[in-house]
């Protein structure tokens, strides 16, 4: 078995986007144009998990100044500052057929060591209260109920700092 962490690219985006749509409920969901913009900015900020060259996974985020992901981050790819401070994550997904390989925590773990390679102060993301322990054991600090009101849902805003 082959297993590889790769930048996304434009040809990955019909898979990402059935992903992502099976992942995530509708009113959560990136459409296929968000994620086209994702790829296109977020320079090197995007990656697939591949076994055997079929995508498994991905993660993504933009990188800001500041340390707070807001609802309009998920909106707007133009956000993205290549300057900034701070990783956002967006999305973190497997597919339902490669759950149960650790392949979450493997893409969580590349996407932390790239951010400290890249000598960014931190990472940030929210999560649903059924996965901050998940993030927590990955290194993350719950800083309480976020702001967010994405997709109409309740939020926890998790970060881990450099």
């Amino acid at each position: 078995m082959s297993i590889e962490i790769r930048i996304a690219k434009m040809d990955d985006l019909d898979t990402i986007a059935r992903m992502e749509a099976v992942c995530f409920p509708p009113e959560e969901s990136a459409d296929k144009q968000k994620i086209q913009s994702r790829i296109e900015k977020f320079h090197g900020h995007f990656f697939v998990l591949t076994e055997n060259e079929k995508i498994a996974g991905f993660i993504n985020g933009l990188v800001s100044e500041s340390p707070v992901l807001t609802d309009e981050m998920f909106e707007d790819a133009n956000l993205y500052d290549e300057n900034g401070s701070y990783q956002m994550i967006l999305s973190l997904a497997v597919a339902p057929e490669f759950r149960g390989k650790g392949y979450g925590k493997l893409l969580l773990r590349h996407f932390v060591q790239c951010a400290c390679e890249s000598h960014l102060k931190g990472l940030t993301l929210t999560c649903k209260p059924e996965l901050v322990e998940f993030y927590e054991k990955a290194g993350f600090r719950n800083h309480g109920k976020s702001d967010s009101v994405h997709g109409g849902f309740e939020w926890y805003e998790m970060r881990m700092t450099f």
